[in-house]
């Protein structure tokens, strides 16, 4: 470590005077500590969601010798990370989907993976910037895409799906039980093109706690704009074909969705298994300055 760099634990104590508009990267220490050198040096460390680049800053300093092979689907993310890490030849960064990996590696001829990270969530970035749509709290365009440079947006799917398509939706990915009310009052309120007007429309027709009923109806419309679970299941399908045997890989997961994914693909695969402990929570200190740390979980495994 340079003179003068802050170390990851001395990052992690400055959380607190974070901006909002600012993301915390979650669990930096914990994931540090899985690749650091007691597991071996590690030639190279893929992070497939680069996000705003904090976990790659600790991956960088715990591995010092080890190429990190950032990979991000949202372009905006990506210029970040360009500016962030420019000169730093160790750095590579590649506009992409985590689906692609093995193809990205042999095009950039790099060797097979050590180690392999993925933070499932989003990033605090995207949730405080009102136009790109991902949030409740904020009135913006319905838009929810990582990319907005492909597919549909968020507005596009609940305009035109069928109540019943709506439904699955939120029941499936939200686990929402009033997902059908919530359809039923969807359809009757479109066309719905910003946040604002779905937050209205979810409001009006449930009773309770409307914060956590948004979050459920927001992070599934989320998940099936951007494909979230298919390509995640994609990206395990393939995850031994580019990491060497003995290679570690981390998931931090947000919601039940995901976790149950990751746990049973570390359980069940002829690839991988479990490393200890299976899982990792963020501690109350860490909680207490991000709150958005609080549903996180950190599993993680070992390429057989």
């Amino acid at each position: 470590m340079s003179a003068g760099k802050p170390s990851i634990k001395e990052n992690i104590s400055s959380v607190s005077n974070a901006s909002t508009s600012e993301h915390i990267p979650v669990l930096l220490s914990e994931v540090a500590d899985y690749f650091s050198p007691s597991s071996g040096n590690i030639e190279l460390i893929v992070d497939g969601t680069a996000g705003a680049g904090g976990h790659i800053e600790a991956l960088m300093e715990i591995q010092p010798d080890a190429v990190i092979f950032g990979v991000e689907r949202d372009p905006v993310s990506v210029s970040r990370l360009k500016e962030r890490f420019a000169g730093m030849d160790r750095i590579k960064i590649q506009h992409g989907n985590y689906t692609k990996i093995a193809e990205y590696i042999r095009e950039m001829d790099l060797p097979n993976a050590g180690g392999a990270f993925f933070d499932l969530g989003l990033s605090s970035i995207q949730l405080n910037t009102p136009e790109r749509g991902f949030s409740f709290r904020f009135d913006g365009p319905l838009d929810m895409r990582y990319d907005k440079s492909s597919g549909i947006t968020a507005s596009e799917l609940v305009n035109t799906v069928s109540q019943r398509e709506i439904a699955d939706i939120i029941f499936t990915y939200g686990e929402e039980r009033r997902s059908r009310r919530i359809a039923e009052a969807i359809m009757r309120a479109r066309p719905i093109y910003t946040t604002a007007e779905l937050v209205e429309t979810v409001k009006n027709c449930t009773r309770g706690n409307p914060v956590k009923v948004l979050s459920r109806v927001f992070q599934a419309v989320r998940i099936a704009v951007n494909h979230e679970l298919e390509h995640l299941d994609s990206l395990l399908d393939g995850l031994a074909e580019w990491m060497i045997s003995g290679g570690r890989a981390a998931f931090i997961t947000f919601h039940s969705l995901e976790d149950r994914r990751i746990k049973q693909f570390f359980r069940d695969s002829e690839y991988f298994t479990p490393a200890s402990p299976k899982w990792i929570a963020p501690g109350q200190a860490e909680t207490e300055l991000n709150s958005r740390a609080r549903s996180a979980k950190l599993r993680t495994g070992v390429r057989i």
